[in-house]
């Protein structure tokens, strides 16, 4: 055993006579004369350097200096501090340093706080120092540093490396004062190993909690990544990098990324060439993250995205191709580019699946209130029926009236909102860029509508905006749009035109206008053009204009049955009664033509034709969006001497060939079997003028002889 003491002794005076060694390798080279060399170095590259602490010595865990009180500013503003840190300890070399030169190989920041702000110019605080830095040289810098005994042919020299970094405790703050956001990484531990320039590939890893007064939750991200660098810095290899994003909320997402950012020299621009692939799952939280409220009519949405492609290009044009976006069950697949020119430009082109619009729109105002409104209703009437006898018919009709009239409209709803002034439209929002966009569906469900095959080419040149194509198969038909909008002046201005041919108008009313009370059925072919303007979303709709065309071979619509009220025109007329029979609750129409004007929230059906068995129908009327109300003036001519083969016979040749008045008046909610009527005031003069007929056919000239001779006498007794 003795000779395990006597090796224990030995090694134990070598390390004391090391230790002595670097003591007094420590004690005889202060390290504190090259504060002006440092600073003046600093200087070279546009920073302002201040060191208003000692530079010492450490001895663990690694010997090194020890920079305190560290302060970094662009050299233009020396007083606007960018960096700032307690203390920046800078490990050295041991065998260098036994040869008194002094070699950094590791760096460490602790609580480095690093302020970044951006003036209401767009410029950024740190746009001074980066410009410095990209004028002067990228090889490592070198300081001279003379020996304790001064010969001429000898000379020190600082050499800094990026062998080793390390962060701990950092905080990085942006302020934005055109935006007034406000962001902070606090907590910001960095340590990366290996990045010498052209060496091997080192390891870098990273974490932080972000925080911004547009963010309800702490943001916590994690880095970790492989990654080179080029010689001279001109590029940068990550294999791979790494970054994930959580919060409190639940709120979860990844990036990976691998690929290469490089140039061939500092005259050249940046060449990218990376594989992206991020994901954010589940997504909802993520917009509660934000501050947004997103309620939509499934809840079961907006739960997964995921975005790959491969990027290329360089700082002035990039590529994604492929591009593949995922959101919650739908995959989209296509190309994009991004262009940072003068004018910035998007090209988009992606083709999806099956997609349901509907399931990401807001609920409709019927589901959200329709509750509390139906249990309103019902406590209304459990009242009523306890308080209220039951009414006559008179009274009834009496009291819905009054219901109506105290019952207000959307049109009187939409006054009383018409009273805060309209937010006007951010058209300058929509200048300022390009874009062209063709987007394809397999399927689409919008407005309740199911669309096969939905296709939209769009053009965007700094605010003019130009829908090329629209179109989609639409219930066994065809949907072809196309207009433009013009957001470059003022006031904007915007058209469309287009139609739609041979539809299932029955499935276009049930998903767009569905009722229990009308039932419209058959194919139809619709064509519109119209136009706008205005500087609010609320006069876009004030100042439509637009002409709209509709024809059908054959509809049926139901509960109307005109036949029965032409029969019933017809007995009032000649005093007979209604055929006995079972009158269905339709009408079939044949070669339906249309013609509709439309002006802000009226709409004029300025002419309607139509064939109904051996009945012609014309007529005109008007439609009230606003009030949500109807009137048609219709006139039934009957062709023939029965109105069907069953239907009812008129032997009065001068009722044929003869438009008989028909009026078909109400509210929407209101429609029923007795909204079409006989008009009443028009039928009556027909009916004075058919006696008129019958009673000069039966007198003669003695009818007139009595007409002129009451007339003189009239003219006589107010003619004094």
């Amino acid at each position: 055993m003795a000779w395990i003491k006597r090796t224990f002794i030995a090694l134990l005076v070598v390390f004391l006579l090391l230790a002595g060694a670097v003591a007094w390798l420590l004690a005889g080279l202060d390290v504190n004369q090259y504060k002006p060399q440092l600073e003046k170095l600093a200087a070279k590259q546009g920073i302002s350097l201040q060191l208003e602490g000692d530079i010492g010595w450490q001895l663990w865990p690694k010997i090194g200096l020890q920079l305190n009180d560290v302060a970094l500013a662009p050299l233009q503003l020396p007083k606007e501090t960018l960096v700032r840190a307690d203390k920046i300890a800078v490990g050295v070399a041991l065998k260098p340093l036994l040869q008194r030169r002094v070699q950094a190989e590791e760096i460490v920041l602790v609580a480095p706080q690093i302020e970044l702000s951006v003036d209401k110019e767009g410029r950024g605080n740190w746009e001074l120092i980066s410009e410095a830095l990209e004028a002067q040289s990228k090889q490592p810098p070198k300081l001279e540093i003379p020996k304790e005994t001064e010969e001429p042919n000898q000379q020190q020299q600082v050499q800094l490396s990026l062998d080793k970094l390390r962060i701990e405790n950092g905080l990085i703050s942006y302020t934005d004062a055109r935006t007034d956001k406000a962001y902070k990484v606090e907590n910001l531990r960095v340590t990366a190993d290996n990045l010498v320039p052209g060496g091997e590939p080192g390891q870098l890893s990273a974490d932080a909690s972000v925080s911004g007064n547009d963010l309800r939750h702490p943001l916590n991200l994690k880095l970790d990544s492989t990654l080179a660098l080029d010689e001279g810095l001109n590029g940068l290899r990550l294999q791979p990098l790494q970054l994930t994003f959580s919060a409190d909320n639940n709120a979860k997402a990844s990036v990976h990324l691998r690929g290469y950012v490089r140039r061939d020299n500092s005259n050249q621009p940046w060449r990218v060439q990376m594989n992206l692939n991020a994901s954010a799952d589940p997504l909802r939280p993520w917009l509660e993250l934000t501050g947004t409220e997103v309620i939509t009519r499934d809840s079961a949405v907006l739960q997964k995205l995921n975005i790959e492609t491969s990027l290329e290009g360089t700082e002035q044009k990039l590529d994604l191709t492929p591009l593949q976006l995922q959101l919650d069950s739908t995959t989209f697949s296509g190309n994009a580019q991004l262009r940072n020119a003068e004018m910035p430009g998007l090209d988009l082109s992606l083709r999806g699946g099956a997609f349901n619009l509907d399931s990401y729109l807001p609920p409709s105002e019927e589901n959200q209130g329709g509750t509390t409104e139906q249990a309103a209703a019902s406590e209304t009437t459990a009242q009523d029926a306890k308080t209220v006898q039951t009414p006559t018919s008179a009274e009834t009709i009496s009291a819905q009236q009054a219901e109506k009239k105290a019952k207000p409209r959307a049109g009187e709803q939409q006054d009383t909102a018409q009273q805060v002034p309209a937010e006007p439209l951010p058209l300058s929002a929509l200048r300022g860029f390009t874009a062209n966009i063709n987007l394809a569906l397999d399927q689409l469900k919008a407005a309740d509508l199911q669309l096969d095959s939905p296709e939209i080419q769009l053009t965007v040149d700094n605010g003019l905006y130009q829908l090329q194509k629209l179109s989609a198969d639409i219930y066994g038909g065809q949907l072809n749009s196309n207009g433009q909008f013009n957001a470059r002046a003022q006031t904007a201005e915007g058209q469309a035109r287009g139609g739609l041919t041979d539809v299932d108008i029955g499935k276009v009313q049930k998903a767009l206008f569905p009722s229990e009370k009308v039932q419209v059925t058959g194919e139809a072919s619709v064509n519109w053009d119209g136009r706008t303007k205005g500087k609010t979303s609320e006069d876009l709709q004030k100042n439509l204009v637009a002409a709209v065309n509709v024809s059908s071979k054959e509809l049926s619509i139901a509960p109307f049955n005109l036949e029965k009220s032409m029969c019933q025109l017809f007995s009032y007329a000649e005093n007979t009664p209604l055929p006995d029979r079972n009158w269905p609750a339709q009408t079939g129409l044949q070669d339906v033509r249309a013609t509709i004007a439309v002006k802000g929230d009226e709409v004029k059906v300025t002419e309607i034709l139509a064939g109904i068995e051996n009945i012609a129908m014309t007529g005109d009327g008007e439609i009230d969006l606003q009030k949500q109300d109807f009137d048609f003036a219709l006139g039934l001519a009957l062709v023939g001497e029965s109105t069907s083969a069953d239907g009812c016979t008129v032997k009065n040749k001068r009722w044929r060939n003869r438009p008989l008045p028909l009026r078909c008046k109400g509210d929407f909610d209101d429609v029923g079997p007795g909204t079409c009527k006989p008009d009443s005031r028009r039928l009556d003069d027909l009916v004075r003028e058919e006696l008129k007929y019958k009673a000069k056919k039966k007198y003669g000239d003695k009818v007139e002889e009595k007409v002129d001779e009451l007339k003189e006498k009239l003219k006589n007794l107010f003619g004094r």
